[in-house]
């Protein structure tokens, strides 16, 4: 902006210079055509810092959103991982860690609809980061009934299980018996859809065999749309996936 007020002003006052000269050989006519390619320096100058202006200020942008994309497979990989482990092993402990990657991912997808862009024309990212905090709200929730239930029926198992490889201990029985490879009570109850119904849907949209949420979930469905919308704000849309940006 400074460059072009120069080249403006430059320019005026060549051009006054010029009117004004008594002959076209003098001293003001001189200094006139020195100030008009002055004009055409500044003009130049003002023009190529304004390109290179634009593009670090797209660039900026476009990191920006490379970073929003990659902390969203960062969330959206935790979740799944709590839910493999929930699976492998159901006590208090990693249903409290699946509960608390949603809460991470929900609060994540807030600041992704606090984002300007997020109230684009089309309302496709609102709308699906909105399905994705819906998915996820209920399963907080109900954690949150049962969270005296679960807390206090954790530590009796753990205790129980204390006691009982202590038991193990003192006659000298190195390998586990059978008793206790079977779920925990808190596993047991994890299990009953009828207390825990949100969480036995989001454990059914669940594959382990690809430890990832099914594609055709409510879930995974939602997280798909919000990742191809912030690679084409980050301008990988045409480009292979790397794997930072991939499930």
């Amino acid at each position: 902006m400074v460059l072009f007020l120069l080249a403006l002003g430059s320019a005026v006052a060549g051009f006054v210079a010029i009117r004004y000269s008594v002959t076209s050989s003098g001293v003001s006519y001189e200094i006139g055509k020195w100030l008009l390619q002055l004009t055409t320096v500044f003009t130049g100058a003002g023009f190529i810092t304004a390109v290179f202006r634009q593009v670090e200020i797209t660039r900026a942008k476009r990191d920006a959103w490379m970073t929003t994309l990659q902390d969203l497979v960062v969330g959206q990989d935790a979740l799944e991982g709590a839910c493999m482990r929930l699976i492998s092993n159901s006590n208090a402990e990693t249903y409290a860690d699946m509960i608390e990657k949603c809460r991470e991912l929900r609060a994540m997808l807030r600041r992704i609809i606090a984002l300007p862009e997020a109230y684009d024309r089309s309302g496709d990212m609102r709308r699906h980061v909105q399905r994705m905090r819906q998915y996820l709200k209920p399963l907080i929730h109900e954690y949150e009934r049962h969270y005296m239930h679960i807390q206090r029926q954790g530590r009796l198992d753990e205790k129980a299980l204390e006691a009982r490889l202590d038991e193990l201990v003192k006659i000298n029985q190195p390998v586990l018996t059978e008793d206790l490879l079977k779920w925990t009570s808190v596993g047991e109850l994890l299990r009953d859809a009828r207390q825990f119904p949100s969480l036995a849907a989001c454990l059914q949209d669940f594959d382990e065999g690809e430890i990832q949420f099914m594609e055709d979930s409510e879930l995974d469905s939602a997280y798909e749309s919000v990742k191809r919308i912030l690679q084409k704000n980050a301008g990988v849309e045409s480009r292979t996936p790397s794997p930072s940006v991939t499930k």
